[in-house]
């Protein structure tokens, strides 16, 4: 548990994403990381960052200075690290690949990592204090969270693999799902830093495949790309991944950007996907109708 509230800590920390941070607990395919980073973006984190901010406003002058330094210290160490594992890497090493650590080198990085754990004892000594407004603040939306984790199980119902599915009996995904919690635990919470700079997807995160507008009303705009001629598919998929209907099915379609309008305004309010399957894969998009 420690370790994963390090993990979750430190990416709120430096604006990393609710998936890297629940990866701690659980590898996901790629389609269900990219679109649950994707969700949590767009959904989760405004929350988080707004409830963070009515938080600001009733910490202390010392607080929100030290809070500063806690900040500074774990960045620093992150990419200390970062230069560390750099370092140890021979030139000409593969991609993805991890180098073969001396004791030496080992012990570097576990020398950063007690120094960001004392780090992080400090910050969690300090929420103590605002525990039990942080308990209010994430009581404010539960009815939020509670659509967050149905939404985030349906994701990794439609995205996972037979291997996935089976684990899923057990319990595997639902403590996935839940995970998010999390992000309302005192420590992590606190370090969240409500007047940072959101982050926005590079167009490699947002993927080739955009709905407009989002949230919609009766008309989708479609934005996909085919990287190779070929036949495409488009399904209409309701939020737990069941195809609602073919939307379009073409035996050859050209290599490079097309749009397709598509009329929603018969669907009930709700939560929404289209899958567009090329000759390079499948991928999806999610979209809210009002």
């Amino acid at each position: 548990m420690k370790a994963i509230t390090l993990a979750l800590a430190l990416s709120l920390l430096l604006g990393g994403s609710a998936v890297q941070a629940q990866n701690t607990q659980a590898r996901q395919s790629a389609p269900a990381r990219k679109e649950l980073r994707e969700y949590y973006q767009q959904n989760v984190l405004p929350v988080v960052r707004q409830q963070r901010q009515k938080l600001e406003a009733q910490l202390t002058t010392s607080d929100k200075a030290q809070l500063t330094l806690y900040r500074a210290q774990l960045k620093e160490t992150r990419q200390k690290a970062k230069a560390l594992r750099q370092s140890f890497r021979p030139a000409g090493t593969p991609a993805g690949t991890r180098p073969e650590l001396t004791d030496a080198q080992k012990q570097q990085l576990q020398q950063l990592r007690t120094e960001t754990k004392a780090i992080l004892q400090n910050v969690s000594q300090l929420a103590q204090k605002y525990e039990g407004d942080i308990a209010k603040l994430a009581q404010e939306v539960q009815p939020q969270k509670e659509k967050w984790q149905a939404d985030t199980k349906a994701i990794l119902a439609r995205t996972a693999t037979p291997e996935q599915q089976a684990k899923a009996g057990k319990g595997k995904h639902q403590r996935h799902a839940g995970g998010m919690r999390r992000y309302f635990q005192p420590t992590s919470f606190l370090l969240l830093n409500p007047n940072a700079p959101t982050q926005t997807p590079t167009p490699t995160e947002r993927g080739s495949v955009g709905v407009y507008p989002n949230p919609s009303v009766s008309t989708n705009q479609l934005e996909y790309e085919v990287k190779k001629a070929g036949p495409v598919t488009v399904e209409l998929l309701d939020g737990r991944g069941n195809t609602l209907r073919t939307v379009a099915q073409e035996p050859k379609v050209e290599k490079g950007s097309h749009t397709l309008s598509v009329n929603v305004a018969d669907l009930p309010v709700g939560t929404y996907y289209f899958k567009i399957t090329t000759r390079s894969g499948a991928e999806t998009k999610r979209f809210v109708k009002e």
